[in-house]
């Protein structure tokens, strides 16, 4: 390789990195001007502004508003899936890893609370005609994608003996991703209300009902 094509591969390369860059500055921009101001009132103009960028490297990036507002969303989504994922315990028991996973979303959400009127915007956008197919789809896989990783953790705790066999390992897939996101939504509507203490609460009992029973009690 010659040193001219060395400095093309880098230039190349440093032009990827500015490119994703300037992506993610734009979107992080974004998503605070969406929850403050709605998808409806919020124009391009404001998002260049607010990012710090012309108009003309916004729609290189962006077609338009819509094509923002969901890479917003996909945003948002990954920071508290990803966010999840980081605090379950390595080398902890499948039981101890979801009450972690579980517990480090709310308390994702809660750290990114400023910004859940973009998830209130998305549900929107699923119940418009002009949206509804790309936005609803987007939901659907975001709920899959959640009750996928619980499923896991579930039949992992199942299979260590830690719940009772007979455990419907997707209908309590389905039942936890629910009662969080119940959670949640009281907390944007009541801030004294605490979701970090009453998941903990849920959990707990939610073990209870399905642990392995021993001695008199068992099943």
């Amino acid at each position: 390789m010659t040193d001219e094509s060395v400095i093309i591969e880098n230039n190349s390369v440093a032009r990827v990195v500015d490119r994703d860059a300037r992506r993610r500055q734009i979107v992080e921009a974004a998503a605070s001007q969406f929850a403050r101001t709605g998808f409806e009132a919020t124009l391009m103009d404001d998002v260049a502004a607010a990012a710090g960028v012309s108009k003309g490297s916004l729609y290189a990036s962006f077609t338009n508003k819509e094509d923002l507002f969901y890479a917003v969303f996909e945003w948002l989504q990954g920071q508290l899936l990803q966010t999840s994922l980081a605090h379950m315990k390595v080398g902890g028991s499948a039981k101890e890893q979801l009450v972690a996973f579980a517990e480090a979303g709310v308390g994702a959400f809660v750290d990114h609370v400023a910004l859940y009127p973009v998830t209130l915007e998305v549900w929107a956008a699923a119940a418009k005609t002009g949206t509804r197919h790309r936005f609803a789809e987007a939901m659907q896989r975001l709920y899959v994608d959640y009750r996928s990783q619980i499923s896991v953790l579930l039949r992992a705790a199942q299979g260590a003996g830690e719940i009772r066999r007979d455990a419907e390992i997707e209908v309590l897939s389905a039942v936890l991703v629910g009662a969080v996101d119940g959670l949640l939504l009281q907390y944007w509507l009541d801030p004294k209300f605490d979701p970090r203490a009453w998941v903990r609460v849920f959990l707990q009992s939610l073990f209870d009902g399905i642990a392995v029973k021993t001695g008199k009690g068992k099943s």
